[in-house]
């Protein structure tokens, strides 16, 4: 019983979290923007929950009359897990470094020479990554500054219940809206994808102990899946202009893994909050190794693609 709540709290709130995050990314990209992305605010609001639900009193309480730790809650594992997790992508913004260091956007940025690209790199880097610390420790500031009052056992097991059953209709209405209405492809794709994504990394999760290895091999798994699906959609054939994916109902497809399963197979919630959770030391070799696996992985298959063949603008 507990098992499947756990799955299908999961899956809603990845969902949900894959949802949130493109429409934030939607909200806050637009022209004159300071930053040419939206992903920095999804992962900023995702670290935001992230900090505040592992610094909340609310499931204390219940994990104390279970004898189990609050990470073993079906809620807690819904909203820690399942969307903070989905809200915050790291392979995604590994591939938009990559591409504004490489220069390889749909519209082509005018920098003075190739080395500028550096820049942009660090600067992506910094910025998303600064401010997911810094609304990790909002979170945790919020839950100290606003106090909830701790669930009871029944009250956990109710809501949780309540959102299982919630995730079952959900699959159904995005089943048959994907099936019957084109244009909400764009979002149901990237809600069902995003559920296997999810419990996925809810399930590599499992190989963490002294060393995150679980969640290292979620975003490298990610971005390596990433890459190649940008490969499907913006790739074209061998000395001609036919792309590799020129159906709109494919490229529809690639989109929803690309940012529906990879998005929520990969993240920078439970990535900054292992981080803070360790020592300075340990904290930046498993940073960098991280970031530099997976930037590494951008260049060495998109980057490899693009230089030789040059990438195109997607169908859809």
């Amino acid at each position: 019983m507990n098992t499947a709540l756990t799955y299908l709290n999961i899956a809603v709130f990845a969902m949900a979290g894959a949802i949130a995050r493109e429409g934030i990314e939607h909200l806050t990209l637009f022209h004159g923007s300071f930053t040419e992305s939206g992903l920095v605010w999804a992962n900023f609001g995702g670290c935001i929950v992230m900090g505040w639900v592992n610094a909340t009193n609310m499931f204390d309480n219940v994990a104390k009359e279970r004898g189990v730790t609050k990470k073993q809650l079906p809620l807690f594992l819904g909203i820690g897990t399942g969307f903070c997790g989905s809200l915050t992508s790291f392979s995604t913004l590994m591939l938009e470094a990559f591409l504004y260091g490489a220069n390889q956007n749909d519209s082509k940025l005018g920098y003075p020479n190739a080395g500028y690209g550096v820049q942009s790199v660090m600067s992506i880097g910094l910025i998303n990554f600064g401010l997911s610390f810094v609304g990790l420790k909002v979170g945790h500031h919020l839950a100290d500054l606003i106090p909830l009052p701790a669930l009871s056992s029944k009250v956990e097991r109710l809501l949780s219940s309540l959102i299982a059953v919630a995730s079952v209709a959900l699959f159904c209405i995005f089943i048959i809206f994907a099936g019957l209405w084109k244009s909400w492809r764009w979002w149901t794709y990237l809600g069902l994808f995003g559920i296997p994504g999810a419990l996925l990394r809810w399930q590599l999760s499992k190989l963490n102990g002294k060393l995150p290895v679980g969640t290292f091999s979620a975003n490298i798994l990610a971005c390596i899946v990433l890459a190649v699906c940008v490969l499907l959609q913006r790739g074209k054939m061998h000395s001609s202009s036919t792309q590799l994916v020129h159906s709109f109902l494919q490229c529809q497809i690639l989109d929803g893994i690309m940012n529906g399963f990879c998005g929520c197979l990969s993240t920078v919630s439970t990535f900054v909050n292992e981080m803070y959770a360790m020592n300075y030391k340990r904290a930046y070799v498993y940073g960098f190794a991280t970031c530099f696996v997976g930037f590494s992985i951008m260049v060495v298959i998109v980057g490899s693609f693009a230089w030789t063949q040059s990438l195109v603008s997607p169908v859809c």
